[in-house]
């Protein structure tokens, strides 16, 4: 056997050792019962977000997504930043996080692989132990979105209110709106996101973070998705997944 492959056979071997005794996360365990993923939900173009496992870095929460899935391992988009792919390195940890049916999982993983042909991808090991998560941070872009929402609690037949998105997230959004709003409120939401049909979910105004300075003026309020289907969360995920490579294409950040 040639020493090169002989090297690479056992490196190979190391990692599937070091694969199998990572940590788990404190959290849910699966088996207390709900919703639950296993391997067979990878599926490719599915979106996903990294954060390195390692002390003094600020990699956290970025935007990828699965290219391939084999038998042992995943192949997923090298995350990038400021223009720049990531210098992520063979035998680095990584913690993934995934959204199944509404609910949020993570997993610990470790690089065996870098290819750059034909893109840029990880090769990580497929785990086979998931961590539910109570997801308390989204990645959130500016972007500036028409929408639509009324109050479901209101007994009249009003028209939609009229406002705009500053920033839109997979948990929420913020906008502006010269209609009056109060905090609490319950809304159905429509937003004009880029597809053949707008974005429909209910939502609950949250907290209103200016009130207008002058009549006339505009309100900015923060709004969270309370009831909102796995694939219009998906399709927001994925706006904001080519919004960010958009943005690394122009050079803006």
């Amino acid at each position: 056997m040639e020493p090169g492959l002989r090297s690479y056979l056992r490196e190979m071997a190391e990692l599937k050792v070091l694969s199998k005794n990572l940590p788990d996360f404190p959290g849910r365990n699966q088996s207390e019962g709900g919703i639950t993923m296993n391997a067979k939900d990878f599926r490719i173009n599915q979106l996903i977000e990294i954060s390195v496992d390692e002390e003094g870095t600020d990699y956290k929460y970025l935007a990828s997504r699965i290219e391939e899935v084999t038998a042992e391992h995943l192949h997923v988009a090298v995350p990038m930043r400021r223009g720049e792919l990531l210098p992520l390195r063979v035998r680095q940890h990584l913690d993934i996080s995934i959204s199944l049916k509404g609910k949020s999982f993570v997993f610990k993983t470790i690089i065996v692989a870098r290819r750059l042909n034909p893109f840029p991808v990880l090769v990580v090991v497929k785990p086979d132990k998931f961590t539910e998560i109570q997801r308390r941070q989204w990645v959130r872009v500016p972007t500036k979105l028409a929408m639509r929402f009324r109050d479901i609690n209101s007994e009249k037949k009003e028209e939609p209110f009229i406002g705009e998105t500053v920033d839109i997230s997979g948990g929420g959004l913020l906008f502006v709106t010269l209609d009056p709003v109060e905090e609490g409120q319950m809304v159905e939401l429509e937003i004009a996101l880029p597809g053949p049909t707008p974005l429909f979910c209910k939502a609950k105004l949250l907290r209103i973070l200016e009130k207008p300075k002058k009549e006339g003026g505009t309100s900015k309020i923060i709004l969270e998705f309370t009831e909102i289907s796995e694939g219009q969360r998906d399709r927001i995920i994925s706006y904001i997944f080519e919004k960010q490579r958009e943005w690394i294409r122009k050079g803006l950040i």
